[in-house]
């Protein structure tokens, strides 16, 4: 099979499209032929040696996470999926290899791919959604009437979190580009602050939940528009300070989780239109190197997604 593959931690000139051996699947993993694989920031972080701490490789590695495709054998112990099952999920983080054209990986961590939507869309979201659930909905529970700030919302995440917050009945500030204004105005945000030319402190106040993606400085000005006994949540973003300019406000940064459950929940939301999935930029397989240079600018609209199949 081809993947797409790196020998050491490495910057985008190290990676390469190789054939390599097809996988088999574990006794409690699927073997998915990959019809499409979304890119995400933590691939080439991962990739880079930024995130050593947290994720230690073994070489060669192929890279990414997401993915949606068509189940084609089981494990022994799989019981809850079969060959012809299409399906879309995440990697959980200590196994990787999505962007390649077959993966073994574990059947708990995927579910059933939604009819209305592709592959494309469903390679798209996994990740993002995890990821948006686990800040919004698991640890800050968005209710009808509260006040939200979005860092970032023409990004992945941004734009499912744009998305799930109204479809809670909150009324939504999210910072991007001037570009992206109407980008994220269609997706839901009540405000769009251009971050480039406008202080986001001077737009949003009492602010009851801050999602920051961002971190550092963002980070800091954030508690200024929180009102008293606000919550900020803090999820990819980094480096958060350890200065905590006031006391009455609660800053959690929880860990994601992957299984089952989690991308279940994602599809439940797309079938009710809650959200749907927010595609940027699609490539061809052939094409992974420049899909990496662009996410690698930090400012890719919507999410990158490769075309395996």
């Amino acid at each position: 099979m081809r993947a797409l593959v790196y020998d050491d931690y490495c910057d985008l000139q190290g990676m390469r499209l190789a054939d390599i051996p097809d996988p088999a699947p574990g006794p409690d993993e699927v073997l998915v032929e990959v019809h499409a694989a979304g890119i995400n920031p933590i691939d080439w972080k991962v990739r880079a040696g930024h995130m050593r701490a947290r994720f230690e490789l073994e070489f060669p590695d192929v890279a990414g996470r997401d993915l949606s495709g068509v189940v084609v054998a089981v494990g022994s112990n799989v019981t809850d999926l079969k060959e012809g099952d299409t399906v879309f999920g995440t990697c959980p983080p200590n196994r990787w290899g999505s962007h390649a054209e077959l993966i073994a990986v574990e059947a708990s961590v995927v579910g059933i791919k939604p009819p209305e939507i592709s592959h494309i869309e469903a390679a798209s979201i996994s990740l993002v959604g995890l990821t948006a659930l686990t800040a919004l909905e698991k640890t800050a529970t968005i209710q009808n009437g509260m006040r939200v700030l979005v860092h970032a919302g023409a990004g992945g995440v941004g734009a499912f979190a744009i998305q799930y917050c109204k479809s809670r009945g909150a009324t939504v500030f999210a910072t991007a580009s001037a570009g992206n204004a109407d980008f994220v105005r269609r997706l839901g945000a009540d405000e769009a602050i251009d971050y480039r030319n406008v202080d986001f402190t001077e737009v949003a106040s009492d602010i009851d939940v801050v999602y920051d993606t961002m971190g550092g400085e963002t980070h800091l000005r954030s508690y200024n528009v929180l009102k008293p006994g606000g919550l900020m949540v803090c999820l990819n973003a980094e480096p958060i300070p350890d200065e905590k300019p006031r006391d009455d406000i609660r800053v959690e940064t929880p860990l994601v989780q992957y299984d089952r459950a989690g991308v279940e929940r994602i599809a439940q939301l797309i079938q009710t239109r809650a959200v749907q999935p927010s595609v940027g930029t699609v490539f061809f397989f052939s094409d992974a190197m420049d899909a990496y240079r662009l996410s690698e600018t930090n400012h890719a609209r919507g999410k990158i997604v490769l075309r395996i199949k």
